[in-house]
């Protein structure tokens, strides 16, 4: 359907409970809300309250027609019809419910609050029930009810649209709306559900303007037809006086009874303020203040007569300025139209109010002061203003008009905040001629800074030494978990607050890169998104696409490339429009990513574009030369890896970067493998071990193999250094530091389970040689503990010549041999001589001995219930008896553990965990009865009877083949859930 937007966020809040209380005004779409979800929600029966519901006898006869379709329905108008009372008549109405599992839907149920109809919605409450209201709904039912976690209430704020589904919203009419738009359209309708979807409808026929919306009033012509919905249903039904309050105060964003008291002379303020909020109308409460729905406000000034509106501002102002709160002055004021003391305000208080993140209230409150009012100050504040908001060819605009101090400090501070160090010495040179006093102070503290952003953190420290306590010297200099430390904790106090964006200074932006870093990929998704909310909420595209560059390092070093390469065009999407500096991050992920699949073009590319927007900025070369040049060596060219390796070496060194410098010393020696290199990378693995020990954003492997190998062999050419790398290597899963022969440089995985096959690195191992190889490695591998060469002897060739047998045999365990053990040393996974034994470790994986874990750990182990779902239904076929053997007792036990699993879950209240194991160990054997009695328990936790029965069925069936009957514990469970008995 044209227009129809999924909601799963609303879905799963109607789902969370078995009553549901929805309440909100008119035309939050309580009612389109639950017909939507209808095929979600299951079978339902619908009623619509009016007035005369409020008589129970009324509302049970209701009741009756609402439910009469489903299986027994006709019951309860029998009843009615018999004389029962209204109670005994909803009694029977909620066994009907409960048996076709049926949601009963009782919209307008503000008309149930009365005394009357308690005991008949007592009876009901048993049940699934969704309660739609104007207004909240009490009584001691539902307070019980709430405290046991059967009820949710959902409000209008759960029922508004949130910003992306306003924007999916637009798109499904054809709307194609930028952020800008985006969040004006919804700052205006605050998501209210009918008037995004009439601006949305509206915008698609051409009748609204979505970039006009950002002054209202009451006579805007596109918004005509909402306005008029407004008055019928929000205001029609108020009484005159409270409607004439709301209409005289329309003037103000915010109410309190003393304003009202002060500027409308009513003394009965604050009785009638809090009628209206809480008769259904769009004025809400916190606190002792209250707050009307913009487009109510907007209608409602529409309704002054002329020159009132402004009278009232005036009013309104004077009396804020006499009671000390300016901003709330600036907005009175600006509406009186008295614009010359608005200005006066902006420049007194604006600067502070940038200060506390109010950057939209500063802009707004510029843009309707006329020509005559701006001042050289003005004009520097609306620099500041728009330098926050990430529009930085507008803030340099801006600044031009300002002072020349002001001048060349906005100019050097949008250097700054954009991090290209080459275009903030002018200004800082002029802004250090005319400087006197604190200012001259602040002079020196920005050059400090713009040191450090060029990668001179000694010059930066030697000007100001307090940057030694920030985070991003520390990342500069190589303290990495100083960096992590100061980041976390300039991090906790963003998120939420009123602030303005710090762009590539925010704490969450910086720990999540620190994250990536240091091989923390779970972590470094988890700040990158909350910082891209973060963005979101501070309505920052510089914040949203560094966040989402972060994200991309993330997903690389978790080893995720389509996750990464896609959050890496999103962020560079985002920054087209901001500042070059911005592309920096997402183009060097996308070389490291190109690099990596062999496009040495596509890469060389975005590497070029990448530096040439580095303004400057020595370290953020270093780090995508080295990015550029991982991608390289991790896709298989070490020789074009070295230029740029060794580049990045050079810049690290050059801008004092312990950190920078061993990643490049780590990763040249592992492009080389020459020991002349080696020094140099037994240094870096001892000042950062992690970028062995595992998976980071600038390890110069990516696999965990790989990294073995490369610890092997720089311990072979450096052995003194290597005595304080054992951490390492039990990190990588050995027990000492491996020799060079004892690691393949891959993972080698055995399989059996399904088929027989050996993989290196995820590629087929090299062919076989002897069919009978195959057959080899299965008999060794369902022998866990090994066998006896004889004994695999006569299993392969039972009725072979001894002599021909011996030397049959001999070949078919060098062929195997040759298969599992290529790059290593003969014997590493394959223990020969009179005892013959697969020797499984972190090089060497074997499915069927991981399979033996899951099968035997306990149900509730954790990760169990995924690895039994993930597993093959049997092994390899075989003409090896004791494989055949395994084979069996693999079958039997793998239905057991699905449905001892399963018993698990329901206990822990995961019925659709519990159903997905259960399912799948009736699909391996379809007579397995625990399994069908957990399943069966499964479908009735999720009101699904029909399920349970067609799972009795399917029992009885495959059952009934083997020539059995189900146990009398099923056919109790059967009768029980099927109504039967309890």
């Amino acid at each position: 359907m044209r227009g129809a937007v999924a909601r799963p966020r609303l879905l799963a809040l109607l789902r969370s409970a078995r009553v549901v209380g929805v309440v909100a005004p008119a035309g939050y779409g309580k009612t389109t809300a639950l017909a939507a979800h209808l095929p979600e929600l299951g079978r339902a029966c619908w009623l619509t309250l009016d007035a005369d519901d409020a008589d129970p006898q009324v509302f049970v006869a209701g009741l009756a027609v609402a439910v009469a379709g489903l299986p027994g329905g006709e019951a309860p108008g029998a009843l009615l019809d018999a004389g029962a009372s209204p109670r005994r008549v909803a009694a029977r109405v909620a066994d009907v419910l409960d048996a076709a599992g049926a949601l009963l839907v009782l919209d307008e149920a503000q008309q149930l609050s009365g005394p009357l109809t308690g005991g008949v919605l007592h009876e009901l409450l048993g049940g699934r029930v969704a309660l739609l209201s104007r207004t909240p709904l009490t009584s001691p039912e539902l307070t019980r009810l709430e405290l046991t976690g059967d009820y949710v209430r959902v409000s209008a704020p759960d029922l508004a649209f949130t910003r992306d589904e306003f924007a999916e919203l637009l798109a499904a009419h054809g709307v194609t709306a930028g952020d800008a738009e985006v969040r004006l359209a919804h700052a205006v309708t605050e998501g209210w559900p009918i008037a995004a979807r009439f601006l949305a409808q509206a915008a698609a026929q051409g009748r609204v303007r979505l970039a006009a919306l950002g002054n209202l009033d009451g006579g805007e012509p596109q918004l005509g037809t909402l306005f008029a919905y407004l008055a019928q249903e929000v205001l029609g039904p108020l009484d005159p006086g409270l409607r004439a309050l709301l209409t005289r105060s329309s003037v103000f964003e915010e109410l309190t009874p003393e304003l009202l008291e002060g500027v409308l002379d009513e003394a009965r303020a604050g009785t009638l303020l809090g009628a209206l909020a809480s008769g259904g109308t769009f004025l809400t409460r916190t606190g002792d203040t209250y707050r009307a729905h913009p487009l109510l406000r907007a209608h409602l000034r529409g309704l002054l007569a002329p020159g009132e509106g402004r009278g009232i501002a005036a009013r309104g102002a004077a009396y804020f300025e006499r009671t000390g709160r300016p901003r709330r002055a600036l907005a009175a004021h600006l509406q009186a139209g008295n614009t010359g003391r608005a200005a006066e305000l902006l420049a007194e208080y604006g600067g502070r109010w940038l200060d506390q993140g109010r950057v939209t209230l500063v802009e707004r409150s510029l843009a309707p002061l006329p020509e005559r009012d701006w001042t050289p100050a003005l004009h520097a504040l609306a620099g500041d203003a728009l330098r926050l908001s990430s529009r930085y060819a507008e803030a340099l605009e801006a600044y031009g008009r300002a002072g020349p101090l002001a001048r060349a400090l906005g100019e050097a501070q949008v250097a700054l905040d954009t991090v290209q160090p080459d275009l903030a010495w002018e200004p800082l040179d002029t802004a250090e001629v005319l400087a006197t006093g604190a200012q001259a102070a602040r002079v020196q503290r920005m050059r400090a800074e713009n040191y450090l952003n060029a990668g001179d953190p000694a010059r930066a420290l030697a000007l100001h030494p307090d940057l030694a306590l920030g985070a991003r010297y520390a990342l500069r200099s190589g303290r990495l978990q100083d960096a992590l430390a100061l980041s976390l904790d300039a991090a906790r106090g963003e998120a939420g607050g009123a602030r303005a964006a710090q762009n590539h200074r925010e704490g969450l932006l910086l720990a999540s890169f620190l994250h990536a870093v240091l091989g923390q990929p779970g972590e470094a998704a988890r700040r990158a998104r909350e910082g891209l909310a973060e963005g979101e909420r501070l309505e920052s595209r510089f914040v949203r696409s560094l966040a989402l560059a972060r994200l991309g390092h993330a997903e690389v070093t978790a080893g995720r490339g389509d996750e990464a390469r896609a959050a890496y065009e999103a962020s560079l999407a985002l920054a087209q429009d901001v500042v070059p500096r911005l592309q920096v991050e997402p183009r060097l992920g996308l070389a490291y990513l190109d690099a990596r699949a062999g496009l040495p073009g596509d890469a060389a590319g975005q590497e070029a574009r990448a530096l040439a927007r580095a303004g400057g900025d020595r370290y953020v070369m270093g780090l995508t030369r080295l990015t550029a040049a991982l991608g390289r060596l991790h896709g298989g060219d070490p020789a074009g890896a070295l230029p740029g390796l060794r580049a990045a070496h050079e810049v690290f060194g050059t801008c004092g970067d312990a950190f920078g410098t061993a990643a490049a010393a780590l990763a040249l020696y592992a492009a080389t493998g020459q020991e002349e290199d080696a020094p140099g990378a037994a240094r870096a693995l001892s000042a950062f071990p992690f970028l062995l020990a595992r998976r980071s954003l600038l390890s110069p492997a990516p696999e965990r193999a790989a990294r073995a190998a490369l610890l092997a062999r720089l311990a072979a050419h450096t052995p003194d250094a290597a005595a304080g790398w054992l951490p390492v290597a039990r990190a990588l899963g050995y027990g000492r530091l491996p020799t060079p022969g004892e690691v393949p440089g891959v993972d080698v995985r055995v399989q059996v389970l399904g088929r027989v096959s050996v993989t290196r690195g995820g590629q087929a191992a090299r062919e076989w040689g002897r069919a009978r190889a195959r057959d080899l490695l299965a008999l060794l591998a369902v022998h866990e503990g090994g066998l006896a060469r004889e004994a695999a002897q006569e299993a392969l060739f039972p009725n072979a010549d001894p002599q021909v047998g011996e030397r049959n045999f001999r070949v078919t365990l060098h062929a195997l041999g040759q298969v599992l053990e290529e790059g290593v040393t003969s014997g590493t996974f394959l223990e020969r001589g009179d005892w013959l034994r697969l020797r499984p470790g972190p090089d060497l994986g074997i499915d069927l001995f991981g399979a033996r874990a899951h099968l035997s750990a306990p149900p509730g182990t954790p990760g169990r219930a995924e690895a039994l779902l993930a597993l093959p239904a049997g092994l390899a076929d075989s003409d090896l008896e004791a494989v055949r053997s395994e084979a069996q007792r693999y079958a039997a036990l793998l239905p057991e553990a699905l449905a001892s699993e399963a018993d698990h879950a329901l206990h822990a209240a995961r019925p659709d965990l519990a159903a997905r194991l259960a399912d799948r160990a009736l699909t391996l054997d379809p007579a397995h009865e625990p399994a069908a009695r957990a399943l069966m328990r499964a479908h009735h936790a999720r009101a699904n009877p029909a399920a349970a029965a067609r799972t009795y069925a399917s029992l009885r069936a495959a059952l009934a083949e083997l020539g059995l009957t189900p146990l009398p514990e099923t056919e109790t469970l059967h009768r029980a859930l099927a109504g039967q008995e309890w």
